[in-house]
């Protein structure tokens, strides 16, 4: 995939949070993978979460603060055990995603994702995708919802193949702009450029001042 013609086509990427990790990121510049952040604590039962999947929300007290990690109820240990590549087993796969940050590439996706915690009123924060990937050079793309594992009845039942070659670089990335589901950053994301805010995909995002 051609990277400036994806920054062309996708001009804005979006990640959802909670209110307090949203102070958090407004205050640091960066956000943090789930990893990231369970490295930042002293309490080292929290290494647990690294490979094993969220049941519900789970508060990380770092030297950052009291960071939340979202619940990661969409997957299926059972199902994802049946698509995995590369001998990987459940908490690789696991561990693999918790070491990412993810953003939104359009709306569509963001009203996916944001349906399920729209009860939680979270915050939404628009990027401009020029400026944050040339601050992130290490950015992957992945064709998927790589935290959902839905069967897929054309795969005899099973979800979509996850392993290693889950999340590529553009020019690894063999499918077209639109085949972008998720766009990531191992272990954090700086922010840089204007920033917006906005309580719904459909709402109006105020720039805030840094």
């Amino acid at each position: 995939m051609e990277l400036k013609k994806f920054i062309n086509d996708r001009s804005f990427l979006y990640h959802l949070t909670n209110e307090q990790n949203a102070s958090n990121i407004l205050k640091e510049g960066k956000i943090y993978s789930a990893n990231t952040i369970i490295d930042m604590s002293n309490d080292k039962t929290y290494n647990l979460h690294k490979r094993s999947r969220r049941t519900g929300h789970v508060q990380i007290v770092s030297k950052k603060g009291i960071i939340s990690l979202r619940d990661q109820r969409p997957i299926s240990e059972k199902a994802l055990a049946k698509c995995l590549t590369n001998d990987w087993s459940v908490g690789d796969f696991l561990y693999h995603l918790n070491d990412r940050v993810f953003m939104w590439p359009t709306l569509e996706r963001l009203w996916r994702h944001f349906k399920r915690y729209e009860h939680e009123k979270p915050t939404i924060f628009r990027f401009s995708t020029s400026e944050i990937i040339s601050a992130n050079p290490h950015v992957k793309f992945c064709r998927l919802n790589s935290g959902a594992t839905r069967a897929n009845s054309h795969l005899g039942g099973k979800p979509p193949a996850r392993g290693i070659d889950t999340f590529l670089s553009a020019d690894h990335f063999k499918q077209s702009v639109r085949e972008v589901a998720e766009v990531t950053f191992e272990g954090c994301c700086i922010i840089n450029g204007p920033i917006w805010i906005g309580e719904r995909p459909d709402s109006v995002f105020k720039q805030v001042d840094t």
